[in-house]
């Protein structure tokens, strides 16, 4: 309805727009109810972050650092931790507890991060390939992931270690494999999503390759649910890696582990109960930490919400 300058308004229209009024006020209200208020980080994930990065630069400058060989005898065995040189003691060898728990995180990052890249790598390729191709190799995709889940996780890791006998390369290679069908499946669900979006699209009409659209067009926008999935599969390596060392198929002595750690200290929990427990409480402290902040990480990112837009 249009009015001129003079006119009055009937009161039935004015009652209209001061109802149509009061509803976009009301739209905008809960509009702005439904934005999520920005959240400053909990003093928890303070900690976590704190922790993680005092473990990533004790792992780094292990060799810097003004500590013992963690091979190398010091001292007597099982001396009581103490504020003197040896904080945590020395193990039933004689060995620094310290010098092993610093170079024990070492392994246990390097093992879980090489993990992770070369699932995420394998596993996005072949995910990325299945989402674009379909046909034979999303069966050849679909066989390979249901193959390896249909096997104990656990069950699956002893056999490739037994085969191949226990090394660093070998647990990097089994617990990858383990994750490999995680990596393929997210990659392949963000890249379907994303097959019939206007700029892939667009990409076709304007002739581009298949190995340009894959590179350029599907692989960056998968990025961001690779790394989420990452952050939260990079502590299940580690704790992986802990078990399988725990139970003497995983890193082998001297090389320092956490889990070696635990279970070597377990023979001397009577009469020196520091030994595993000092390890327990920082292997669970870590795999913790990884834990909370790849949480927050996948909070932040918000692939879900990222992908339905």
């Amino acid at each position: 309805m249009t009015v001129t300058p003079g006119e009055t308004i009937p009161p039935a229209v004015e009652g209209t727009f001061d109802a149509r009024r009061r509803h976009r006020g009301a739209f905008r209200l809960g509009m702005g109810a439904e934005r999520r208020p920005r959240r400053r980080p909990k003093p928890v994930l303070a900690l976590c972050a704190f922790w993680l990065g005092l473990m990533i630069l004790l792992a780094v400058f292990a060799n810097v650092l003004p500590i013992k060989d963690p091979s190398a005898v010091i001292g007597g065995p099982n001396v009581n931790p103490s504020w003197g040189s040896e904080f945590f003691g020395t193990d039933a060898i004689g060995r620094s507890m310290v010098s092993r728990l610093v170079f024990g995180a070492r392994v246990s990052f390097e093992i879980a991060i090489l993990v992770t890249v070369l699932a995420m790598v394998v596993g996005g390729a072949i995910g990325l390939l299945s989402a674009f191709f379909r046909g034979a190799v999303t069966f050849v995709a679909d066989t390979i992931a249901n193959t390896i889940l249909s096997v104990p996780g656990l069950l699956l890791l002893l056999a490739i270690v037994v085969v191949f006998h226990p090394s660093i390369p070998v647990l990097v290679g089994a617990i990858a494999l383990l994750y490999l069908p995680g990596f393929m499946r997210v990659t392949r669900a963000t890249a379907i999503s994303l097959i019939e979006r206007e700029y892939v699209v667009a990409a076709r009409s304007l002739g581009a390759t298949q190995a340009r659209i894959i590179l350029r067009e599907l692989l960056p926008n998968t990025a961001v649910a690779l790394v989420t999935y990452a952050a939260l599969a990079l502590p299940g390596a580690m704790l992986a890696e802990g078990g399988l060392s725990y139970l003497g198929f995983g890193v082998q002595p001297p090389t320092p582990s956490w889990g070696q750690m635990i279970a070597q200290g377990q023979q001397q929990l009577t009469t020196a109960p520091w030994q595993a427990i000092i390890p327990c409480i920082v292997f669970a402290v870590t795999i913790f930490a990884l834990y909370s902040v790849g949480d927050w990480l996948r909070a932040r990112l918000d692939v879900r919400g990222t992908a339905s837009d």
